[in-house]
């Protein structure tokens, strides 16, 4: 007699089971593929493109950093003009003030004598003090005279001295040539 396997549980069961575990096998190496390729994508995005990223960061830095160094720059002109500026106007303010200069100027110089040129020099020296030097005409040794006395007493002029004064010829109109008079012609300091 034979022997024969027989089977009590039916052929759909089994056909069931044996499809339960096809799928869950299949399921299972599909997971570990999908799992492996996004694995690897990440390891992609945060290895790779952030070592891009570091480039690129350090790229936007160095790009920020050059306009921070030109507006640096600007800054440093402006200071510079600004320094400029300011020593002139400190160059300006310690000096005699010139309008003051021209005002005692015009109340002490009399009729009969005239300035033609005037020209400062400031001392380094002595911050306050300015030489002064005057050019001019006068119509006779006394009223040149009369016009240092007066320049000598004001408070605002210090060590008046006469350079020179000489006798010469002046014409009244450069249209008419006949017209000659006697001047003294001097320069102080």
């Amino acid at each position: 007699m034979a022997i024969r396997d027989i089977n009590l549980i039916p052929a759909d069961v089994l056909t069931s089971r044996l499809r339960q575990r096809h799928l869950c096998f299949w399921a299972g190496c599909l997971l570990l593929s999908l799992g492996l390729v996004f694995g690897f994508f990440l390891y992609q995005r945060h290895v790779l493109i952030s070592e891009k990223s570091d480039f690129n960061s350090l790229q936007n830095t160095h790009n920020h950093l050059g306009l921070k160094i030109k507006e640096i720059a600007k800054i440093k002109q402006e200071l510079e003009k600004l320094d400029q500026q300011q020593t002139i106007l400190r160059d300006i303010i310690r000096g005699p003030i010139c309008s003051q200069v021209l005002w005692k100027l015009a109340d002490i110089i009399n009729k009969n004598s005239w300035i033609t040129s005037l020209s400062t020099n400031n001392n380094r020296q002595s911050e306050k003090n300015a030489n002064i030097k005057l050019n001019g005409y006068s119509f006779s040794n006394e009223e040149l005279g009369n016009f240092l006395s007066r320049l000598s007493d004001e408070s605002t002029f210090h060590n008046v001295r006469l350079i020179y004064a000489q006798e010469s010829m002046l014409s009244l109109s450069k249209q008419n040539d006949g017209d000659v008079i006697k001047v003294i012609q001097f320069e102080i300091e």
